[in-house]
């Protein structure tokens, strides 16, 4: 009797670590999935500040509000990433002065650059929607150095003031993400969050 119960503890032990495995891989293949659609159907936004001082920091925010308040009023009723995109690449300029304007309105002279292409970034929660980590288009500013802390934010949809203790991503935003995403895709950011739980408590 002892040893037939040994061997059915270690059947529930082969059990369960395989259904661990089997989790993990199942995880990992909707995050790959999910970042590989994302990467081309959402437009990130990085901003690097020119260095961790609190005033660098502050005015980082303050450059972000401007451009993104641009982009925003003037990409709100585009229907496609594609949209957003050639929008951003054609007025570079333009989003490049307005930074360099809110910069000298607050006493700096902080040079501008930017960069539009991929970038990496860290899991991300915008109100009920997670990105995964992974490599997304990106729209990239640097201010001075850029040796800062960085800030993200999604310009396409839009979510960069997106209230995340609210817990809710405007239903337009979320419309957009469906038209762009395929289900699969569209439902896993939603659930992320709750994979993810499971996940960290699995390892």
């Amino acid at each position: 009797m002892k040893y037939i119960k040994q061997i059915s503890f270690c059947m529930v032990i082969a059990i369960f670590a395989t259904g661990i495995l089997t989790w993990n891989i199942f995880l990992n293949l909707e995050t790959k999935s999910t970042v590989s659609v994302l990467s081309h159907s959402a437009i990130r936004f990085h901003i690097l500040a020119n260095s961790d001082s609190v005033s660098d920091q502050a005015l980082k925010m303050r450059v972000k509000e401007s451009v993104v308040n641009y982009i925003y009023e003037k990409t709100g009723d585009f229907k496609t990433v594609d949209e957003a995109k050639n929008f951003i690449l054609n007025n570079d300029k333009t989003i490049k002065s307005i930074a360099t304007k809110a910069i000298a309105d607050n006493g700096y002279d902080y040079t501008v650059s930017s960069t539009f292409g991929f970038s990496d970034f860290p899991v991300k929660t915008y109100g009920d929607v997670i990105f995964p980590k992974g490599t997304y288009t990106s729209y990239t500013i640097k201010i001075g150095n850029g040796k800062g802390h960085n800030w993200w934010c999604v310009l396409y949809p839009q979510l960069c003031f997106v209230d995340a203790s609210s817990g809710t991503v405007p239903d337009s935003s979320k419309e957009r993400l469906k038209d762009s995403l395929g289900e699969r895709e569209y439902k896993t950011i939603i659930k992320f969050k709750y994979l993810k739980f499971l996940n960290n408590f699995l390892d």
